[in-house]
């Protein structure tokens, strides 16, 4: 029976935690390159990602609005984004900044 209920408390925490980011893929690293329309991301396994960029896409440096423009190669980010209908990530935000404001 314990072991039921601790299943199912991890079941609820799971689901309120992909409620809580609504199905947004998170992206952190650092920028490797950078485009109009898309920023590539080293991330802590070595892996590079592409990330689109869209109009819409929201750009945060320490906490306050930015331009990509003010992103930079070497910089640390953090990237929330979700798969579009071609199956490629687009950004919804981008935050960089000091390591700790990048890392939210």
């Amino acid at each position: 029976m314990k072991h039921w209920m601790t299943c199912g408390a991890l079941l609820l925490t799971l689901t309120a935690a992909l409620i809580a980011h609504g199905g947004m893929e998170h992206v952190t690293g650092f920028v490797k390159a950078i485009t109009q329309d898309s920023v590539t991301v080293e991330t802590a396994k070595h892996e590079m990602v592409v990330v689109l960029l869209t109009p819409q896409t929201e750009v945060l440096k320490s906490g306050a609005k930015a331009a990509i423009g003010d992103l930079k190669v070497g910089d640390r980010v953090a990237i929330h984004a979700e798969k579009n209908k071609d199956g490629k990530l687009q950004a919804h935000e981008v935050a960089f900044g000091p390591a700790n404001a990048a890392a939210h």
